[in-house]
């Protein structure tokens, strides 16, 4: 049936899965593509529509209730993110009203609900009409009440631009592989191509691209020539910074990104120990360092449980914790979070984030450094986090950080989207004292 769905049918079926069904975008996204024989342009529109509905879904849900005289029954709520689709193009995308109308109600009969074809027909002829303001900030309504909370909560002062830039689209960054190639060198590589891009201001081999594009496209790609992966995580391994030759913990490894990164820096010169307590996520740590050509022990262990995996008899020179958190930094790649976290999850991470700085302070070398990063902007992930920690390691020393575009805190450092340019992520660099 997917080859047969158009665009915004497909985004449709898609949307429903994710926010009623708890599907994760991504695996939806896959999925689908894997089924279908579309073409890279409509590839592209459908994906532009699944990810429009997730982000704006608080503000499209309110238009959508006012236009509809009875709420669509359970059993056909599919049509439900029919019209969602439609709005979403009349009211954020320059799509041609005709299209964007006749296209949406087809996808009625597309998905066996013939019925409902007049019923969105005539939603959207009346949004045309009288195209519907809300009031109030509609970035924030685009928000679960949890997470809006949240957010005003930790960051008074920015939360307007938060809210802002996870609605936005964000943008396609890569970090040059400085094994293969100096990023002025890529940079000109890309040009040759006709793929517009900048050196990243905020870090050592980063480079923005002017439009996302398939990396397919991205000059020596599957050679290991670059990696696509945002600002705020390419500083994780320039704050850590092994030095060849160092034994190096990877603890919350996949899919590979700042492992990667980290033997980059050291010409693949690092004992390095990957971990990943998922077995089908370590196959993608295998699959990064494969392209990269580069070396590491993984491991499908569970860092929390030392006897998982073959500890260094000596412990480690360096350790970076990646820590499971809420995701509430990176909403703006990932608006599915919005729809699939709950307050609820809170408590159970922070307390795997506790036990994991718990565990694996001990086989840290003493004079070695351990660095917490989170992809959240919760304070209880992060600072709080750290403040816990401190209290309970009387060798654990606190390393300063600064970063022109993170916000220093009391304990760590923290970029904010909207703020920076970048995801939200914390750093914090620890340094065990020598006894």
């Amino acid at each position: 049936m997917a080859t047969r769905l158009n665009t915004r049918a497909a985004a449709a079926k898609l949307s429903w899965q994710i926010i009623d069904k708890g599907v994760s975008l991504d695996a939806a996204i896959t999925t689908h593509f894997e089924t279908t024989d579309a073409s890279a342009q409509d590839r592209g529109f459908t994906q532009e529509l699944v990810y429009g509905v997730c982000r704006w879904y608080g503000e499209l849900d309110a238009v959508a209730k006012q236009l509809l005289k009875s709420p669509i029954r359970n059993k056909d709520r599919v049509i439900h993110f029919v019209l969602l689709v439609g709005l979403y193009q009349l009211r954020k995308l320059e799509t041609a009203e005709h299209a964007a109308v006749g296209e949406t109600v087809s996808a009625c009969k597309q998905l066996n609900k013939q019925w409902a074809k007049n019923l969105i027909n005539g939603c959207l002829r009346t949004y045309q009409r009288n195209p519907i303001e809300l009031p109030g900030d509609q970035n924030r309504l685009s928000h679960p009440d949890w997470i809006r909370e949240a957010i005003e909560n930790a960051w008074p002062e920015h939360a307007t631009s938060i809210f802002v830039a996870n609605n936005k689209r964000p943008p396609m960054c890569l970090r040059v592989n400085q094994m293969f190639s100096d990023r002025a060198n890529y940079l000109a590589q890309l040009n040759d191509v006709d793929i517009p891009a900048a050196a990243d201001p905020n870090t050592g081999n980063g480079i923005i691209l002017d439009q996302p594009c398939p990396v397919t496209q991205l000059p020596n790609f599957d050679q290991g020539a670059c990696s696509v992966q945002d600002t705020a995580a390419q500083i994780a391994a320039e704050l850590l910074a092994p030095a060849p030759g160092m034994t190096v913990l990877d603890a919350c490894a996949a899919p590979g990104g700042k492992t990667a990164h980290l033997l980059e820096q050291c010409n693949n010169r690092l004992d390095m120990d990957a971990l990943d307590i998922s077995e089908r996520r370590c196959e993608q740590l295998h699959a990064t360092l494969a392209r990269l050509k580069l070396n590491a022990n993984v491991y499908a262990a569970d860092a929390a449980v030392r006897s998982s995996w073959a500890v260094p008899t000596a412990g480690y020179d360096r350790i970076l914790i990646d820590a499971p958190c809420s995701g509430l930094g990176v909403i703006r790649r990932h608006p599915d979070i919005k729809h699939h976290r709950r307050p609820s999850d809170i408590d159970s991470l922070i307390s795997i984030q506790a036990k994991l700085l718990d565990q694996l302070w001990p086989l840290l070398k003493p004079n070695g450094q351990l660095l917490y990063t989170t992809c959240s902007i919760l304070p209880d992930e992060n600072i709080e986090q750290i403040r816990r920690f401190i209290a309970l390691q009387n060798d654990a020393m606190l390393t300063p950080l600064s970063h022109p575009n993170a916000i220093s805190l009391e304990y760590g450092a923290q970029t904010l989207p909207g703020v920076n340019g970048m995801d939200g992520f914390y750093y914090c660099l620890l340094e065990k004292k020598a006894h």
